[in-house]
């Protein structure tokens, strides 16, 4: 492992992105989102993804430089064709655009369709966050889980996010309905790990440890993780793409294609229902959360996102941990 600065880092990302032509100011927006999530200890969304994303960039799967803007269909509802663009820059743009809605509608709903690989969705509900907002964003992904009762995969890892703000703590859960996201299988062979039993089958649908033999995932909770799997492709793909599952184009291949996925994005203004008086009320139930009797082998009950904010805390302070190999291929 090698540990660095998250400036230093960011700069290698940018520099390895401008090398195939992405304009800089989209290669800082696709680094500080990249950054973020190794910030928070979520190595699995973080720099490793960078060699993906020139290897597509190369084939001809991502368009380097599209044309975003937001058609509105209602007062709050409103689609953004990110064009084959990459996913970080125009999650971005879409979430920025959303928050200055809500904050005049109170809400606002909007859609991405035609997108790429956004990263860890917890940054664009930081950024709704850091303007007092709630949000949930979710994303369809290509087949990689298996359905509950299969064992083929069928949809993708579908992740959401989910955050709420108090006065001095916020609430931000980030979740893939798979067990896992399938980036912790890439992050368990680059450090030639085994993996946890339950997370993984391998090509026959037989349960395996080995990351290398990994082939498709469970869903989270077995037949309830299904269920919000099966939720986030319809809010997405279904409602705002009209491509899923194993329609999509995948990740890991057809890299001269675009990905198509699609993103739900919802922004809430809380003042909406009597002022402000909800971040001292969420601050109370965090801080009631926090003064609860911690179970055995627990030092206290935590809420959504702690744990990533102290991760990112020790991580400004000591610098970010990053497998060897992805610092060799960024610096190379």
């Amino acid at each position: 492992m090698v540990s660095i600065n998250e400036d230093e880092l960011k700069k290698l990302v940018i520099q390895r992105l401008l090398e195939v032509d992405i304009p800089r100011k989209d290669a800082e927006v696709i680094a500080d989102v990249l950054v973020f999530a190794d910030l928070r200890g979520v190595h699995s969304h973080g720099v490793l993804r960078v060699e993906h994303y020139v290897n597509r960039i190369k084939s001809g799967g991502m368009n380097r430089d599209p044309e975003l803007k937001v058609e509105m269909f209602k007062p709050s509802i409103g689609l953004v064709d990110a064009q084959g663009g990459a996913g970080h820059v125009t999650t971005r743009f879409a979430t920025a655009e959303a928050i200055k809605v809500a904050g005049t509608e109170g809400l606002c709903m909007m859609g991405i369709r035609n997108n790429s690989h956004c990263g860890a969705l917890a940054y664009y509900v930081q950024m709704a966050l850091n303007a007092g907002m709630a949000a949930m964003v979710m994303v369809n992904t290509d087949a990689c889980v298996v359905p509950f009762g299969g064992r083929q995969a069928f949809f993708g890892t579908n992740p959401f996010a989910f955050g709420f703000p108090g006065s001095r703590e916020s609430i931000l859960l980030d979740m893939a309905t798979s067990e896992v996201a399938f980036g912790k299988i890439f992050y368990a062979r680059e450090k030639e790990q085994p993996i946890p039993a339950g997370w993984a089958v391998d090509d026959k649908g037989n349960p395996t440890t080995d990351p290398n033999a990994a082939k498709s995932l469970f869903p989270f909770g077995g037949a309830k993780g299904y269920g919000i799997n099966i939720m986030v492709e319809a809010l997405t793909g279904l409602m705002i793409g009209g491509v899923f599952g194993p329609h999509l184009t995948k990740m890991y291949g057809d890299l001269e294609k675009s990905r198509d996925l699609s993103n739900f994005i919802l922004v809430i203004d809380p003042a909406v229902f009597g002022g402000e008086a909800y971040l001292e009320t969420t601050q109370r139930m965090i801080d009631e959360l926090h003064n609860q009797a911690p179970a055995e082998g627990f030092e206290r009950v935590m809420i959504p996102g702690e744990i990533e904010n102290r991760t990112m805390q020790k991580s400004r302070r000591d610098g970010i941990s990053i497998p060897q190999g992805v610092y060799e291929y960024l610096a190379g």
